[in-house]
């Protein structure tokens, strides 16, 4: 213990040499931390050294950004360190998961509060119709009663269907045997059902459908089915609401995709879904887009498309709406499909002694030019959303296609503790509703009683504790 004080106080001390010595006349120096692969961080070093040189002609300061990578798995507990020994960095780019209970953590820089977006923006209201706005509405927190923009959002990504274009051929004819079209895919859920008995052929070992057991690859059927999860009343505390007619209808519907003979088995044995479709042994999956270039490498011929929606009964029965009403003409039945949303928020942290700098860097990155050549050179999804207009999609043919499922889809789960509440809660019960152990109904009373307990209750008595 007395050494770990030791090397924390040299640490601290170091820091603070540092700092002084940028205050005798060295360049400032912006800290980032940043997850990218290899080939978006050469993009990335370009991006900063552009920030760098104008920054330079547009104050007359100079400006060092100071780029650390840190894997994704990594992020969390090394920033977790820093935060314990007040050595964080000034930006980092984080998981939309992790936005919110960093936020309760009081860990963040409210953006709203800072001059610069103050003059940009005036308000959150009007930051968000420039944004994606489901993955702005991630860094919107309401912690203890009070609504603030934490982050801003920096990296956007989603889950599609992905249909084998030769398993399709190869079952051409019991498929139009079926009535059904073998050259697109299936629209609706219970056309996918008929899909995927018809491309399920045990002889050949080949499968319709392979299905995910996590709470993550799981969310588009909550979304598009209207089940929530939690809900804040006025004063900010936290109350379940997932026990409904929506959620156990949209369970009821993973139940039946999950466990029909159908479907390949991988959550039964803990593989990859992803991997039979490479092998060409499943012949319908839902992933993102970072398994383009692996598909493409081995020769899969695929395509990407939106993931099926509810029928019209189910949509009828639920009063179900499409989160983008516009799209109905032009998506038919798909307008009413949806999606989760993943990807990346831009942060400052709250030790930060630059947060209007770390938040020009952010309004830089998230502009709508560095957006749009983002986008083009790396086949990333912009989150400015006038970028999404005239984007050149040449070079990625499959984007058309994530950019339109991103129209239908919803935000995460808004809940502090959300590694909790899918790794404890939610991934234990759906495996036990694919094994039979539990029946829809159950499950959802269930899950609304654990989070109570597991989550919610402990998270309201700390903000009672904070208010008072």
């Amino acid at each position: 213990m007395q050494k770990l004080m030791q090397f924390t106080l040299l640490v601290l001390a170091a820091v603070t040499l540092s700092c002084d010595g940028q205050r005798r006349g060295d360049p400032d120096v912006l800290q980032v931390w940043h997850p990218f692969n290899p080939e978006e961080t050469a993009v990335f070093r370009e991006l900063v050294r552009d920030f760098e040189s104008r920054w330079q002609d547009e104050t007359g300061s100079q400006i060092t950004v100071s780029l650390q990578y840190v894997s994704f798995d990594d992020m969390h507990t090394k920033l977790r360190s820093a935060a314990l020994a007040r050595i964080t960095p000034d930006v980092v780019f984080i998981d939309v998961n992790q936005v919110i209970g960093l936020a309760f953590s009081d860990a963040l820089t409210r953006l709203n509060e800072l001059e610069g977006f103050r003059d940009r923006y005036g308000s959150i209201e009007a930051a968000r119709e420039e944004f994606y706005t489901q993955s702005f509405d991630i860094g919107v927190v309401n912690r203890l009663g009070e609504v603030d923009l934490y982050g801003l959002p920096v990296q956007v990504t989603t889950i599609a269907l992905y249909w084998n274009r030769e398993l399709f051929r190869q079952r051409a004819r019991e498929l139009r045997a079926a009535g059904l079209e073998p050259g697109r895919p299936p629209r609706t859920w219970d056309e996918f059902e008929q899909y995927a008995e018809v491309l399920t052929d045990p002889g050949r070992g080949t499968h319709g459908y392979g299905a995910h057991s996590s709470l993550w690859f799981n969310l588009p059927f909550f979304n598009m089915y209207g089940a929530d999860f939690v809900e804040y009343d006025e004063a900010g505390r936290i109350h379940p609401v997932f026990d409904s007619e929506n959620a156990r209808a949209a369970l009821r519907r993973i139940q039946s995709t999950g466990t029909a003979d159908f479907e390949a088995g991988a959550w039964r044995t803990g593989a990859s879904p992803e991997e039979g479709f490479i092998n060409n042994r499943i012949a319908m999956i839902l992933t993102g887009p970072w398994m383009v270039e692996s598909f493409t490498n081995a020769g899969v011929n695929f395509d990407v498309s939106l993931i099926p929606a509810p029928g019209s009964e189910e949509i009828e029965s639920l009063g179900l709406r499409p989160v983008s009403p516009g799209l109905e003409e032009r998506l038919g039945p798909l307008a009413y499909s949806s999606s989760n949303l993943g990807g990346q928020t831009g942060v400052i942290m709250r030790e930060s002694t630059k947060p209007e700098l770390g938040y020009e860097f952010l309004e830089f990155f998230t502009s709508e030019e560095v957006q749009r050549h983002w986008g083009s050179r790396l086949g990333q999804i912009p989150v400015r959303a006038a970028a999404w207009e005239d984007l050149d999609t040449s070079r990625y043919p499959f984007m058309p296609s994530f950019i339109d499922q991103l129209r239908t889809a919803r935000r995460v789960p808004p809940v502090p503790r959300y590694p909790t509440m899918d790794g404890e809660i939610f991934t234990p019960q759906i495996l036990m509703l694919l094994q039979g152990r539990l029946t829809p109904e159950d499950f959802a009373g269930r899950v609304d009683r654990l989070m109570s307990v597991r989550l919610l209750d402990p998270i309201n008595r700390a903000a009672e504790r904070q208010r008072q």
